[in-house]
Order: structure tokens, then C-alpha cells, then sequence
């Protein structure tokens, strides 16, 4: 009777034991595996504030990002603070890095700032109304920056202004030089304009809304660009229409290529697309909220976005979820990829992140937000 009565303990222990192991083990098959990585972060650096900016890297693997907190930020690449320079409004403007190292980023204090590698000003231009826009950089050494002044300024390289376009609202779209030296802006003037290195105006294609994208060139200098009216615009270096394709929401964000040449860009309507050359839909990824980030693209294919949904994203070539890496809050940044394969990309919760990725930025026409890890704008 003993050995009976020992014999069910033992097999009602077995059955427990077993029932929690397999609890476990269940658990782990739910939060585990390609959606979630939790052991991807590097580093992250607080700021006093959001993080819209989208952050520029230096040769030196130096991280420039500008915060809601008023300032700029360079930080080391093992995400310690190298220096901050304080302006007087939020910075919303995105780094760009001159061929010297100097760095220039506009501010909401209606200025656009020169820095020296070191953090000290080097010269300041002032526009009418805040910086939004983010600069790019001509091959000469030109500054260009819109302006909510309604306003495309080039300024040269001792930070004199050089001309000025006036265009009908504001320019919050930052702006991108093609190989022949032709500017391409957008604004809230419901078009898009290519104006001469000169200053003058070649051609201007109208759209059905504001544009705040950034328009990217192909490889054939064709010119794309979203706009609030949903649609991705692919525009002739003519100006003529090539084609558009329309989303389901607002296009805040800005078109990247890929290696075989597909767009790729985000919508508010939650989702991911890419797009052939010719302008069919290759297929959608499904985010959990609006899409304003700007699409980058690593060597080996994966596109890494960010969403309101507080994650970024890696997306493989054809459409699959490889794992996403979640932040405290929305995120509009757009992410820059390192030499090392670090993806930065910073949040609304005031912090900018690295996180571990698996290849460099891929060597196409333009596969990131301002073209290239500097954010000359320029192809």
C-alpha cells in the first residue's frame, strides 16, 4: 500500500513538474524569435526631450542629433557625450556634415548653425521664420535650407547668403542636389521645384498637397517624392509626370532605392511600401501606426524603418518581419546605418538609440533619408 501510495506522489510530481516545463517552454515559444530581440540595444543616450532629428554620422563614427531640448548633440560611438551646443527652439533638422567636418543643422529659433568639429559656432544665418528643413550640400560647398519663411536659401560656405527661392508656404521639406547640380525641394505650396544652381527656377510639378518628403533621386535621375495627397510621385528630370502611386494615407516620409532599384517608403496608413521602378506595387508591411520615418537600407537587403508605433523595424527584401526592436514612444526619426552595421535612430521618449544590426548601408542611388550617413542630400 506504501510503495502504491509512493509510487501516484510520484507520478503526480512527474505530471506537475512536467505541466510547468511545458508552461515555461510555451512561454518561450511566445516571446521569443524573430519578432523580438530584445538583446539587440547597444546603447542609448537621453536627451532632455523628443528626438525627431534623424542622426548624421561623422567620419570619425561621431553620432550628430538634435532634441526638442533646444540642443545639438555629438555623441561618441560608445554613446558617451563628446559635446552639446545649445540654440534657443527646438532643433527638428537633421545634421548634414561638410567635407571639412563642419556641421550644419537649422533650429526652430529661426536659424541655421554652423559648428565646428569641436562644438563651437563657427557662424549663424538667420532666416525669417524656424529651420525645419534639413540642409544638404552642394559639391561647391553650398549650404541649401528651407525655410517656413516659405523660403529655399543657399548660403556659402562663410555663411553669407548666396540667393534665395521663394516658393508660395513653407519649406519643411529638406532638400536634394542631383549630379547636374540641380536642387529639388518640395512645400507646403502643393509642389515640387528644381531650381538651378543659380538660383533660377526650371521647372516646378504641382501635387494635390502639402510636401514635407524629401524627394531621392534614382539612379536615372528620376526624382521621387510623397506628398499629403497619398501619393509617392516619380518625376522626369523634365518634369514631366513618370508615374504616382497611391497609398492609403498621407506620405510624410521619404523614398529610399534599393540595389535593383524598388522604392520603399512609408505611409500614415500604417504601412511600409515598396514599389517597383516602373510603379507596381511589390508588396506592404503592416506597422501598428503611421509611418513618418524614412526608410534605410543595409548591404544585405534589409530595410529598417521606425513607426508610432514605437518600434524600428527590420524588413527583409521581400516583405517579412526579421525582428523589431521596440522604444519608449513614437518614432519619426529616420534611422542611419554605421560601418559596423549599428542602425541610430532616435524617439519620442528623448533618447537616442544604437541598436545591433547586420551589414553597412547598401551602395545604391539612395538608400537612406538625405542620401548618404553625412546627409549631404547630394547624389
Amino acid at each position: 500500500m506504501e510503495k502504491r501510495y509512493a509510487a501516484v506522489l510520484m507520478k503526480s510530481i512527474f505530471v506537475i513538474l512536467f505541466g510547468f516545463l511545458l508552461i515555461i517552454s510555451c512561454s518561450r515559444k511566445q516571446t521569443t524569435g524573430p519578432e523580438e530581440e530584445p538583446d539587440r540595444l547597444k546603447w542609448g543616450y537621453k536627451t532632455g526631450d523628443n528626438v525627431y532629428s534623424s542622426p548624421s554620422i561623422g567620419l570619425d563614427g561621431t553620432i550628430y542629433v538634435g532634441s526638442l531640448d533646444n540642443n545639438i548633440y555629438a555623441i561618441n560611438s560608445d554613446g558617451s557625450l563628446k559635446w552639446s551646443f545649445a540654440t534657443k527652439n527646438w532643433v527638428l533638422s537633421s545634421p548634414a556634415i561638410g567635407s571639412d567636418g563642419t556641421i550644419y543643422v537649422g533650429s526652430s529659433d529661426d536659424t541655421l548653425y554652423a559648428l565646428n568639429s569641436d562644438g563651437n559656432l563657427k557662424w549663424a544665418f538667420a532666416t525669417i521664420y524656424c529651420v525645419e528643413s534639413s540642409p544638404a550640400i552642394g559639391s561647391d560647398g553650398t549650404i541649401y535650407v528651407g525655410s517656413c519663411d516659405n523660403n529655399l536659401y543657399a548660403i556659402n560656405p562663410d555663411g553669407s547668403e548666396k540667393w534665395v527661392f521663394f516658393t508660395g508656404w513653407d519649406v519643411c521639406s529638406s532638400p536634394a542636389i542631383g549630379s547636374d547640380g540641380t536642387i529639388y525641394v518640395g512645400s507646403y505650396d502643393n509642389s515640387l521645384y528644381a531650381i538651378m544652381p543659380d538660383g533660377s527656377e526650371k521647372w516646378e510639378f504641382p501635387t494635390g498637397n502639402w510636401i514635407r518628403s524629401s524627394p531621392a533621386i534614382g539612379s536615372d535621375g528620376t526624382v521621387y517624392v510623397g506628398s499629403l495627397d497619398n501619393n509617392l510621385y516619380a518625376i522626369n528630370s523634365d518634369g514631366t509626370q513618370k508615374w504616382v502611386f497611391t497609398t492609403g494615407d498621407c506620405v510624410y516620409s521619404s523614398p529610399a532605392i534599393g540595389s535593383d532599384g524598388t522604392i520603399y517608403v512609408g505611409s500614415d496608413d500604417n504601412k511600409l511600401y515598396a514599389i517597383m521602378p516602373d510603379g507596381i506595387g511589390k508588396w506592404t508591411f503592416n506597422t501598428g501606426s503611421e509611418v513618418w520615418s524614412s526608410p534605410a537600407i543595409g548591404n544585405d537587403g534589409t530595410i529598417y524603418v521606425g513607426s508610432y508605433d514605437s518600434n524600428l523595424y527590420a524588413i527583409s527584401p521581400d516583405g517579412r518581419l526579421r525582428w523589431k526592436f521596440n522604444t519608449g514612444s513614437e518614432v519619426w526619426s529616420s534611422p542611419a546605418i554605421d560601418s559596423d552595421g549599428t542602425i541610430y535612430v532616435g524617439s519620442r521618449d528623448g533618447t537616442l538609440y544604437a541598436i545591433y544590426g547586420t551589414s553597412s548601408l547598401a551602395n545604391t542611388s539612395w538608400p537612406m533619408f538625405h542620401h548618404d550617413l553625412r546627409h549631404t542630400g547630394r547624389k
